[in-house]
């Protein structure tokens, strides 16, 4: 085989870029970026909840909350970025992958685009905060910030479902990959549903979709690192 070109089973890539490596090392990044954003931060308080608590909450960690914004919407975004791209090149020129790849790219920039809003918006709320505007204005960026969340997870749902489908195509991807994205999926979409309407299930689904993400991306990332056949 050629220099320069990276061939898979049912996927292939022409050119001097290995977008499998760009995908694996993205996929690697993005787990970084959400396991390191989760740990500088305390736990955000519940989407609908009072105005005097969300205030309060940023008032008291709105540095903390802006670095945890910098890796999980800013770093992540560009991950996620790179990781959609490099899917994307993955299955460039193959007839049946047509329609899934569209699905993978316009949702997943939809889900980056809103990563970078989201971090736009905490950074006017540490900026809202340090000027010690009233408790109204807090609450309508958080409630901003949240909503933009639901819009990103459902992109992300279609993404992860699009992304999973392409990859269970080729012989090359472990088999458990697949099964972890299908599983993520519908959780991300559900959880984007808990951000914007209250129910029983609520904590539990936005506690659970940043590690279904996690194991997605890891799953992929592992697959595409130590089967795909780069030369």
């Amino acid at each position: 085989m050629a220099v320069g070109v990276a061939r898979v089973e049912g996927a292939h890539v022409q050119g001097p870029i290995r977008w499998p490596a760009v995908a694996a090392g993205a996929g690697g990044l993005f787990v970084v970026a959400l396991v390191a954003g989760a740990l500088v931060a305390p736990a955000a308080p519940a989407p609908l909840s009072s105005r005097m608590r969300v205030h309060e909450y940023f008032v008291a960690h709105h540095e903390a909350a802006f670095n945890q914004s910098l890796l999980m919407h800013g770093v992540a975004g560009v991950a996620l970025a790179a990781l959609v791209v490099a899917l994307w090149r993955m299955f460039s020129g193959l007839a049946w992958a047509g329609v899934a790849r569209r699905c993978l790219a316009v949702a997943g920039s939809v889900a980056v685009a809103a990563s970078f809003f989201q971090l736009w918006v905490v950074l006017r709320i540490e900026h809202h905060i340090e000027h010690e505007i009233g408790v109204r204005r807090t609450d309508a960026l958080f409630d901003a910030l949240n909503r933009a969340c639901a819009v990103k997870l459902i992109a992300l749902a279609v993404a992860v479902g699009a992304a999973t489908w392409l990859l269970s195509k080729s012989p090359a991807v472990r088999r458990s990959m697949a099964w972890v994205g299908y599983v993520a999926a519908p959780v991300l979409a559900l959880a984007a549903v808990g951000l914007v309407v209250k129910g029983p299930a609520q904590r539990t689904l936005l506690w659970l979709w940043v590690p279904m993400v996690i194991a997605w991306v890891a799953a992929t990332g592992a697959s595409l690192a130590g089967r795909l056949n780069l030369s």
